[in-house]
């Protein structure tokens, strides 16, 4: 979780400075490792991004752990990442906010799981 928190922190410093990809890039990385966190919590591990969140469903969704919505506007967040860092896409500051936010939200959700 630490890796998530770090990038959680990237993606609002990347906001503040008005550098749209950036905080996208860096939100989307903070769900990820978040959900791997989680996942090395149920001794789990994928090595891709997209098995990254199938095992993250199979271990958390379908068991109804994990709100499936959040999941899926997390999933979608690749494609605005994509097109951030490798197609050079402009991206908006509502995206930007969009993302962080939701990074804020599935993190948030991730400590939640495991907090006593």
């Amino acid at each position: 979780m630490a890796v998530a928190r770090d990038r959680m922190r990237l993606a609002l410093a990347a906001l503040a400075a008005d550098s749209n990809g950036g905080a996208v890039s860096a939100a989307y990385y903070a769900m990820l490792n978040a959900a791997r966190a989680a996942l090395s919590e149920e001794n789990r591990y994928a090595k891709t991004h997209s098995g990254t969140w199938t095992l993250f469903r199979e271990t958390f969704v379908v068991t109804q752990r994990f709100d499936a919505d959040l999941v899926i506007q997390a999933e979608r967040a690749f494609e605005l990442r994509i097109g951030a860092d490798y197609d050079a896409e402009r991206i908006t500051r509502a995206q930007a906010e969009g993302a962080t936010e939701l990074a804020a939200r599935f993190v948030a959700a991730i400590e939640a799981l495991y907090a006593d």
